[in-house]
């Protein structure tokens, strides 16, 4: 495997040393230093396609995974504990406080509207890719058409979101931003978006041994195989809310682009 580290995010291979990606799971957990329930917006896959159905059986079938990728259930589960809890998914607007002038019923009613603007956009094909520690799903090559949905959700969405706390800003400036990151994280409230966005499904969390990692990915390139290579539509997008930081985020409504649906 080589790695890739250039700018545009363009990988050949598998493997990717991208900091911002590696370490963009922890920041929507440091977000989390607040009290009462977050919500985000993200891209989950449809229910009943082939996406849907290798996150179902790697979060959710840690037996059956175990077959198919001669992995125990055990590791499986110690694995994906954090990125299951998070849901499967690519985020488009990241987790956030609800502001105390907003409700979630006007945070709905606002995604739905926005979602009727929406037509569905096609993304490259996907392979898995080894991103700092993590193992994660991601396009092939950057999708112009995803980077203008990822965008325009950051903005439609962020009169919803609550201030950030000072404690929470001082976590996040404990880690490695570059002046620009730093922008977004005091604009938008997180430092990934933007131009900074790298859109990708996480699948594992940290993977301390670079051998497991590597040995991971090549297990799960056989339950992934249905998938790698192929391109998927974006048609929806779904609320989640998680009432704790140690709470699952759980999806609250699907919400399909276009008039009329």
């Amino acid at each position: 495997m080589v790695y890739a580290t250039d700018k545009n995010f363009r990988k050949p291979s598998r493997v990717c040393d991208t900091y911002k990606l590696g370490i963009s799971r922890a920041f929507e957990e440091l977000g989390a230093v607040t009290t009462g329930p977050r919500y985000a917006i993200y891209y989950a896959p449809e229910p009943g396609s082939p996406l849907h159905a290798f996150g179902q059986s790697w979060f959710t079938d840690a037996q059956g995974a175990s077959v198919a990728t001669s992995i125990s259930p055990e590791r499986i589960q110690e694995l994906s504990e954090n990125s299951r809890r998070y849901g499967f998914h690519g985020t488009l607007k990241p987790p956030f406080g609800l502001n105390p002038a907003s409700s979630l019923e006007s945070l709905l009613a606002a995604a739905r509207i926005f979602a009727r603007t929406l037509a569905p956009i096609e993304l490259p094909p996907l392979e898995l890719a080894i991103i700092g520690k993590f193992i994660a799903l991601t396009p092939i090559t950057q999708s112009a058409a995803l980077e203008k949905l990822a965008a325009a959700c950051v903005r439609a969405f962020e009169a919803f979101r609550a201030p950030l706390t000072h404690e929470q800003l001082e976590n996040y400036k404990l880690n490695r931003l570059t002046v620009h990151q730093e922008q977004m994280l005091e604009n938008w409230g997180y430092p990934y978006v933007m131009e900074e966005f790298r859109f990708h499904i996480s699948v594992t969390d940290r993977i301390e041994d670079s051998r497991e990692r590597y040995d991971v990915v090549e297990a799960l390139e056989r339950l992934a195989a249905p998938i790698l290579g192929k391109p998927i539509t974006v048609r929806e997008l779904t609320v989640f809310s998680q009432s704790a930081i140690d709470e699952p985020m759980i999806p609250i409504e699907r919400i399909p682009f276009g008039r009329g649906k």
